[in-house]
């Protein structure tokens, strides 16, 4: 008896073995901590469906990521990230000399110091991948050209929406397009916007294209557009969610699934505890990302005066000791999401970044948001549309004004209401977005994604926006209108002829 249930048990291992393809993922990204962050969750949830994850990070990175079962990390040079945040966060300063051409210039920079490292792209090739996955945003599109030139498939998995680029059939005046950073309900001037916006980016290079040809990136393949490149992705994981966003159209390959990194929140721990523990009225969060090294100190000097006003304690991830109170914690680093999870909090004061806005959604947190640059003036118009907390803006507003919305958030539950409701929502989902997001990756890896792509993907513009169909008509209605113009007149001078033979 005892042999059999051996035997069965040996028999059920090796059928299960036997169909469990382990294949190699490859992660790519610039090394920004919110970004990597959320493709580890993603790789720990390929690890229990038998694959492994490779994710090239920087030293400095790597020391603040936590180790995620599955995910192998590999080295990465900086390529000058920092720099390219600083001039991010310069260029939507009052007053700057930064421009969109020093950022394009030190986008290229990293490109090349990257795709230009033959050393670094051979330890690439060396993990043997069988699918790629790309930070979907305008900056790291560039690292599309190493599974071009491996000659293997990629997906991406980020924040950037590019209808130009996944092709979605888009009404241009109910979609916003999110650096214009309106909401769906546009007023006719800010529909034109959006239109020209969104249909200019289709006759356009795209953002993020490389300063140097595919061919110089990758000599042995064929040379091809950057565009035509980055419609080869076999799937596209955008991380939002209608619950948090506006409800917007997807083709079979496009998915929706924000907060990859959501989470239960875990006890926090030493000095940081206690603080939160003899707080009596609940505590205020404080953050302006992990990215944002430099922002205007007029800001961060009225940010630092409310803070002393209120009669809430507060974590402040900063570490300018100027800005110390007895109901003030300083801290370069926090544990961000365990904070958002204590129930004492009370607010969350952001820079609207996509990955902390999921987060303080996902433990019903109310927000106070700053926009700094990129697409977080769109995430603070829409976290205010759905009534989840006040969009302010960073260069323009007093310390009372600051205190006076503090206290307006906490104190008027429609906010902790609406969120909460969002949130239990976003909970009671059959399956969490990195469970679902590993599910449809592994159909990728084992049937390829061609099966959820549409032809219009491939088709050329003209005949996606129709222009050849609307020439035709455009020329049938021409010629119907001339002949008919050519009948009257033929008809009138009938007419005139008739009426002179008959005086």
């Amino acid at each position: 008896m005892e042999a059999t249930k051996v035997f069965l048990l040996g028999a059920v291992s090796f059928l299960l073995a036997s169909t469990v393809q382990c294949e190699n993922v490859l992660f790519l990204g610039l090394p920004i901590f919110s970004h990597i962050n959320s493709m580890t969750f993603l790789a720990k949830e390929l690890h229990k469906r038998g694959h492994n994850s490779y994710i090239p990070v920087t030293l400095k990175l790597r020391n603040t990521l936590k180790i995620s079962e599955g995910a192998r990390f590999l080295h990465m040079k900086d390529p000058g990230i920092e720099e390219f945040a600083r001039l991010s966060t310069k260029i939507f300063s009052p007053g700057s000399v930064a421009s969109w051409k020093d950022l394009q210039t030190s986008m290229w920079k990293m490109c090349d110091s990257l795709l230009l490292d033959e050393e670094w792209i051979e330890s690439l090739k060396a993990v043997n991948a069988s699918l790629v996955v790309i930070d979907g945003v305008f900056m790291s599109s560039c690292l599309t050209i190493i599974p071009y030139r491996f000659s293997i498939p990629f997906v991406f998995m980020g924040v950037q929406n590019a209808p130009s680029v996944h092709r979605t059939p888009w009404v241009y005046t109910a979609f916003p397009f999110v650096l214009t950073s309106y909401s769906e309900q546009m007023s006719f001037k800010e529909r034109m916007i959006n239109s020209f916006f969104l249909i200019s980016a289709y006759f356009q290079a795209p953002m993020g294209t490389p300063s140097k040809s595919i061919k110089t990136y990758a000599p042995s393949k064929p040379d091809i557009s950057f565009d035509e490149l980055l419609r080869k992705a076999e799937l596209h994981i955008i991380e939002s969610d209608v619950l948090i966003d506006y409800a917007l159209p997807a083709l079979p390959n496009v998915e929706y699934l924000g907060g990859m990194q959501t989470r239960p929140a875990k006890p926090i721990e030493g000095d940081l505890r206690n603080f939160v523990d003899n707080s009596k009225n609940g505590i205020v969060v404080v953050s302006f990302g992990s990215l944002i090294s430099e922002l205007p100190k007029e800001h961060l000097d009225k940010v630092g005066a409310a803070l002393k006003k209120i009669k809430y304690h507060v974590v402040w991830k900063w570490s300018d000791i100027i800005y110390s109170s007895p109901n003030v914690f300083l801290t370069k680093w926090m544990p961000q999401n365990d904070l958002l999870g204590h129930p004492k909090t009370r607010l969350f004061i952001t820079h609207c970044g996509n990955g902390g806005q999921f987060e303080s959604f996902y433990h019903a947190v109310p927000m106070l948001g700053f926009p700094v640059y990129a697409d977080q003036s769109y995430n603070g118009k829409r976290m205010e549309k759905k009534g989840f907390g006040i969009s302010m803006d960073l260069h323009n507003y007093t310390v009372e004004d600051l205190v006076t919305n503090i206290n307006e958030i906490i104190s008027n539950p429609r906010y902790k209401s609406n969120i909460k409701m969002a949130s239990d929502i976003f909970k009671s989902r059959p399956e969490h977005p990195s469970v679902k997001g590993a599910r449809i990756v592994d159909d990728v890896i084992k049937y390829g994604g061609g099966f959820m792509r549409s032809y219009c993907q491939d088709m050329p513009l003209y005949q996606y926006f129709m222009l050849d169909i609307m020439a035709v008509v455009l020329a049938s209605v021409i010629i119907v209108i001339l002949i008919a113009f050519y009948i009257l007149r033929k008809c009138f001078s009938f007419l005139c002829r008739k009426k002179e033979k008959n005086e």
